[in-house]
């Protein structure tokens, strides 16, 4: 067994950033007690959580209408995963 199965590894879950997420934060927390936003700019945010709760925290944001995009492991890969998001977004189509 591995030091990070006891501990738990991490997941960033890069979502819209809406006013309803910082509300929500709190019932995020009543399913991973150490979940939070660690990273936010004007349209987007990352929120930190355990990998044993991703799928549940993924399914309770889907339920409250917020807009998720991806799931990483690192925070560095999650802001070079928003920039392309962000080139994406403002590509015409």
């Amino acid at each position: 067994m591995v030091v990070k199965d006891k501990i738990g590894r991490r997941r960033y879950i890069i979502v819209r950033n809406e006013p309803l997420l910082r509300r929500i934060i709190y019932e995020i927390r009543k399913i991973d007690e150490t979940a939070r936003i660690v990273y936010f700019e004007e349209n987007y945010a990352m929120i930190r959580c355990r990998h044993w709760y991703k799928e549940q925290i993924l399914q309770f944001l889907h339920q409250h209408g917020i807009e998720t995009y991806i799931t990483t492991g690192t925070i560095k890969k999650g802001k070079k995963l928003l920039s392309t998001i962000k080139i994406r977004e403002r590509a015409p189509r």
